[in-house]
C-alpha cells in the first residue's frame, strides 16, 4: 500500500512545485518508486509525455526527479486559461471541453471522479505519492467546489506540510491564517509548517517559530533559506521575465522576446541562459527592437487574441524594418502560426470565428482544428545531420507553407524523416518544435549563426544539454532541502500518520 505526503502553500508561487520535485528526488536516491502527483494544475506551461498526453510542465519535472517517465495520471486536471475568464480544459491528457469558471464547478462530480482514479492507480505502482497542492487551502468560497487540496489529503488520509513564503512578507499570518481558516477535520491532518526564500539572521525568526508552535500545537519542520535553482517555472508570472529588465546587457549576443498576454512555454528559452555569450530580456512588441540582435516570438495559448495585440502595435512593420536593417527573427509554435500569412479557424477554437491576417513574413497559412498535435520527437538540423535536436509539439494549428522552402529541421516518425519548420535566407526561423535549445548542439550552432552575423568569431565548446543540467540541479535540489529540514522528524511524521 502507497504512502502519502502533501506540500500544500499559503497561497500561490510560495515554492510548492519545486520543494515536491526535491522530495520526489529525495526519496528516489534512497531507492523508494515515487510518483508526483497533482490533482488540477492550472497553467500555460505544459509538456507532452512520452504516451502523447498534455500535462503541466511542473509534473514534468517531478517526474524526471522522481527517475520515471512522466504520465498524465500525475496531473489529471490542466486548466489551461485563454482570457475573459476561459479556461480550455484536459482530462487525463486530452482536450475536454473549454469552459469558465462557474461552468467549470458544475462538473465537479466527472472530474473528481478522474481525480480519485488517477491516485488510485499510481498507488497500485508506487510505494510513495508526493502530491502538490495548488494555490491555498484556505480559499473558503472554493471549499465545496476543492478538487486539489483539502479534498484530496481527506480522501487518502495524507499528511499535509504546509509552505509559507517568508520573501512575501507576513509568514507567520499567512501560517496562522490558513491553520484558523481550516475545519477541524483538515487541521488533523496538518502535520508541519515549512518556511520558505528565508533571507537574514535566523536568531531574528526563532521567537516567531516557538510562537506559531505554540498557537496551533504544529511543529515548523525547518526553515528552507532563499536560493535559485536553473529548474522550470510553473506561471508566467516569473521572476525571470521581471528581472530580465534589471540585468545589465553586457553579453555579446542580446536576445529579446516577445512578453505576449498569453505567453505559453516560455521556458523554451531558459537553455540560452545557459550560454556565456548570451543575455536574454523579454520585452514589449512597442520596445527598441534594434538593439536586439535576434528578436523570438514564443507560443501562446491565445494565438489569434495575441495578434491582434501585437498588431495595435504596428507590429507587423517594425518588424519588417527590423529585418531589413539585419535583424534576425524565430517564431516558436504560436508565434511561428502568427508569422505566417493568415490563421484560418472555422470552428472557433480559441475565441475568434474566422481568418485574420498575420504578420506576413512567413509564406504559410495555419488552419486551426479541434484535435491537438502532440507528440514527442527528436532530428538533426535540416543542413547538418551532425546537429542533433529534440523536444516536442503541442499546437491545434497545422500550417501550409505556400512555395518552396528550406526547412529547418528533418524529423525521425519511425521509418521516415519529415521535414519540419522554415529558415528563409538564413535570418527568419520558424518551428513547432518546443524545446529546440535544450540540446547543447543546435543551441551553441544557432549563437554561433548570430555571431558570425555581428562579425564575431565563433565559439567551438558545447554546453552540457539543458537535461544534464536539470540532472544536476534536481541533485542539488534535494542536497539542499536535506540541509535545511528536518528529513527525519517529516518522515517520522508521515510514518506515525
Amino acid at each position: 500500500m502507497a504512502r502519502y505526503i502533501m506540500f500544500q502553500g499559503t497561497g500561490s508561487g510560495v515554492g510548492k512545485s519545486l520543494i515536491t520535485a526535491g522530495f520526489c528526488r529525495m526519496f528516489a536516491r534512497k531507492g523508494i518508486r515515487v510518483a508526483p502527483f497533482k490533482a488540477q494544475n492550472m497553467s500555460l506551461n505544459s509538456g507532452v509525455t512520452p504516451f502523447g498526453e498534455e500535462i503541466g510542465r511542473a509534473q514534468m519535472l517531478q517526474a524526471r526527479a522522481a527517475l520515471i517517465d512522466p504520465d498524465s495520471r500525475m496531473n489529471p486536471i490542466l486548466l489551461k486559461p485563454q482570457g475573459d475568464c476561459m479556461s480550455q480544459v484536459i482530462v487525463r491528457g486530452k482536450i475536454w471541453e473549454t469552459h469558465e469558471a462557474y461552468e467549470y464547478y458544475q462538473y465537479k462530480k466527472f472530474l473528481w471522479e478522474k481525480v480519485v482514479e488517477s491516485m488510485n492507480s499510481l498507488a497500485e505502482e508506487y510505494d510513495l505519492i508526493c502530491i502538490e497542492g495548488a494555490g491555498s487551502p484556505a480559499e473558503i468560497n472554493l471549499r465545496e467546489q476543492d478538487i486539489v487540496n483539502m479534498s484530496v489529503a481527506r480522501y487518502a488520509q495524507v499528511p499535509v506540510f504546509l509552505i509559507g513564503d517568508i520573501e512575501k512578507g507576513g509568514v507567520f499570518a499567512q501560517l496562522y491564517g490558513t491553520w484558523a481558516l481550516m475545519i477541524q477535520e483538515e487541521r488533523e491532518l496538518l502535520r508541519g509548517f515549512i518556511i520558505n526564500k528565508f533571507r537574514g539572521n535566523y536568531a531574528i525568526l526563532e521567537p516567531g517559530l516557538k510562537e506559531i508552535e505554540k498557537l496551533t500545537q504544529i511543529p515548523v519542520v525547518g526553515v528552507v533559506p532563499y536560493s535559485r535553482f536553473q529548474l522550470e517555472d510553473e506561471d508566467s508570472m516569473t521572476e525571470k521575465i521581471e528581472n530580465s529588465y534589471k540585468l545589465p546587457k553586457t553579453a555579446d549576443i542580446q536576445v529579446g522576446i516577445i512578453r505576449l498576454p498569453h505567453i505559453s512555454n516560455f521556458t523554451d528559452f531558459d537553455p540560452l541562459t545557459n550560454e556565456p555569450d548570451v543575455e536574454i530580456q523579454y520585452i514589449f512588441p512597442d520596445e527598441n527592437l534594434s538593439k536586439f540582435d535576434v528578436i523570438m516570438l514564443p507560443g501562446s495559448k491565445n494565438t489569434t487574441r495575441d495578434l491582434q495585440w501585437l498588431q495595435k502595435f504596428n507590429f507587423q512593420e517594425r518588424l519588417e524594418s527590423y529585418i531589413n536593417n539585419g535583424g534576425v527573427l524565430l517564431g516558436v509554435c504560436g508565434g511561428y502560426q502568427m508569422l505566417g500569412e493568415s490563421i484560418i479557424d472555422i470552428d472557433g477554437n480559441e475565441d475568434y470565428q474566422g481568418e485574420m491576417d498575420g504578420l506576413r513574413i512567413i509564406p504559410m497559412k495555419t488552419f486551426f482544428e479541434k484535435e491537438k498535435t502532440l507528440k514527442t520527437l527528436q532530428g538533426c538540423l535540416a543542413k547538418a545531420e551532425h546537429i542533433s535536436v529534440k523536444g516536442y509539439e503541442i499546437h491545434q494549428g497545422k500550417g501550409f507553407i505556400q512555395q518552396a522552402y528550406e526547412p529547418l529541421f528533418n524529423l525521425n516518425l519511425g521509418n521516415r524523416i519529415e521535414p519540419e519548420g522554415i529558415v528563409i535566407n538564413n535570418q527568419i526561423f520558424g518551428t513547432y518544435l518546443h524545446g529546440l535549445f535544450d540540446d547543447g548542439s543546435f543551441r551553441r550552432y544557432f549563437v554561433n549563426l548570430l555571431r558570425k552575423r555581428k562579425g564575431l568569431g565563433t565559439i567551438s565548446a558545447v554546453s552540457p544539454s539543458w537535461q544534464e543540467m536539470v540532472e544536476e540541479e534536481l541533485d542539488r535540489l534535494a542536497d539542499f532541502l536535506e540541509t535545511c529540514l528536518d528529513i527525519e522528524r517529516i518522515e517520522s511524521l508521515m510514518e506515525n500518520f
